[in-house]
């Protein structure tokens, strides 16, 4: 794992696997990537996954130090955009997650991640309309994406409108199966909500 494409792929990795809820995982190829990052001299690297170890930790302000080392080592990189994002969102930072969130879309405007999870803080913000349209450019760009589907799911139910919200949800469900049970489970306790 001393190559750079290597390491973009154990960022997919750990990216699904925070995504869904396997964090004893997640901390395991953390630290297996930042001892490699170290090993292969790579601080934009062992700058990214020493933030993922503290994300996983729920450490915001230590992995925004980091976050930032990326950005100045590499300013288009969406990863380091998004997770800078989310940080200042669980900080309760919102403006400044939301200016992060749109600072990534605007360098690195395929990265799904970025529009789901400013659709997820705008859907947090109570913004469902809003937050509809970056869930559909998720799905645009990575039509399998599991929580882009269930994001839309929750904020058409919050507007009110249970059919698109069930059909949502029910391919969200279909997606997920063997994936995450907790991510499963959450979506079947909405289903029984709706009927």
């Amino acid at each position: 794992m001393n190559k750079g494409a290597d390491f973009e792929k154990e960022r997919d990795l750990l990216d699904r696997q925070i995504t869904y809820f396997h964090f004893e995982q997640a901390k395991k190829k953390a630290a297996k990537c930042i001892k490699a990052a170290r090993k292969a001299n790579d601080y934009f690297y062992l700058f990214y996954f020493t933030a993922q170890k503290f994300i996983i930790q729920e450490e915001f302000e230590k992995a925004l130090r980091y976050l930032n080392l990326c950005l100045k080592l590499n300013p288009g990189d969406g990863y380091s955009y998004n997770d800078k994002a989310v940080c200042l969102a669980e900080l309760g930072k919102y403006s400044r997650a939301l200016a992060a969130f749109d600072e990534g879309i605007r360098k690195s405007q395929n990265r799904a991640s970025l529009y789901h999870n400013k659709g997820w803080l705008l859907n947090t913000l109570g913004k469902y309309r809003q937050s509809i349209i970056y869930f559909e450019k998720a799905l645009e760009l990575e039509n399998g994406r599991v929580e882009a589907n269930f994001s839309l799911g929750d904020s058409h139910w919050h507007l009110g409108d249970k059919v698109r919200a069930k059909k949502y949800f029910l391919r969200a469900l279909d997606q997920i199966k063997g994936k995450s049970s907790y991510i499963y489970r959450e979506i079947k306790k909405r289903l029984e909500k709706q009927v």
